[in-house]
């Protein structure tokens, strides 16, 4: 299964604004990520109420990465679209 992984705007000025630690920590944790995304270490939960049909992983210890999953060409691809990161009281 192709995985690919996309940013939107909002993404990328949310991760700028992120400490540089809290940027490679995601760097690292994304690898972890599209190995396996619901690795116990990532605590993956879907989103529920206004957020619903997106995704959350832990960065680091309040550090959220939100993002959404699209399944394509009869389940070959699946493409994560990271939508926003920062602070759990920031994202949610």
């Amino acid at each position: 299964m192709r995985k690919t992984v996309q940013r939107t705007k909002g993404f990328e000025k949310a991760f700028l604004k992120l400490q540089k630690k809290w940027r490679a920590k995601f760097i690292k944790q994304l690898e972890l990520f599209l190995d396996d995304e619901f690795h116990p270490l990532l605590k993956t939960h879907e989103l529920k109420g206004d957020r619903k049909g997106e995704w959350s992983f832990s960065v680091a210890n309040d550090i959220r990465a939100i993002y959404r999953k699209e399944i394509v060409n009869g389940r070959t691809t699946i493409i994560f679209t990271f939508i926003d990161i920062g602070s759990h009281s920031t994202v949610y």
